[in-house]
């Protein structure tokens, strides 16, 4: 996500229908796992916000938590502070990367193939995975491959993964309002 924050403005939010809730959860069931559809299910509030930003366009919020955002031609992703608060990550691939690494992801930048010293999982190119430290497994990012974990493993340059949502972004802030 960029990093201005006053790019994101919410137009209008409400409370999804029976209906719209069930297309939700199989959605998302598709993309982030049967846990978060279970989620959906479990939830007393389930709300959308439709935003102006260039790069998401919509906010789902399952009682009044921020759980998953939709980025315009990228699909769901999940809101890394609802990774923290109930424990629930999706079972995408992981990618660990240095310390080195982890301060330029953390202000936004892309991952470099220099800069993973671990993966665990097979991908191929535009696969959602998380980004995690190497030292404490923490989960600082999510991304989407832009090469498969084979040529990460056989690479020695390029970029790997492009940053869709990081801690400290605008998601994250948002979510923590």
């Amino acid at each position: 996500m960029s990093k201005s924050p006053k790019e994101l403005k919410i137009v209008s939010r409400y409370l999804l229908s029976k209906k719209d809730r069930k297309k939700l959860e199989e959605e998302a069931e598709k993309e982030l796992g049967k846990d978060y559809a279970a989620k959906i299910q479990e939830a007393e509030r389930v709300e959308i916000a439709i935003v102006k930003h260039p790069e998401l366009s919509e906010l789902y919020f399952l009682d009044n938590t921020l759980a998953f955002v939709r980025v315009t031609g990228d699909g769901f992703i999940p809101s890394l502070y609802y990774i923290y608060k109930v424990n629930l990550s999706p079972s995408y691939p992981s990618v660990y990367v240095d310390a080195g690494a982890v301060p330029k992801i953390l202000n936004g930048a892309d991952v470099m193939v220099p800069g993973i010293k671990k993966i665990e999982g097979e991908f191929g190119p535009n696969t959602r995975v998380l980004i995690k430290e190497l030292d404490k497994a923490r989960t600082i990012a999510i991304g989407l491959s832009l090469m498969s974990s084979q040529e990460i493993k056989t690479s020695q340059k390029g970029k790997a993964i492009k940053t869709l949502h990081y801690l400290g972004d605008e998601v994250w802030n948002l979510s923590t309002k």
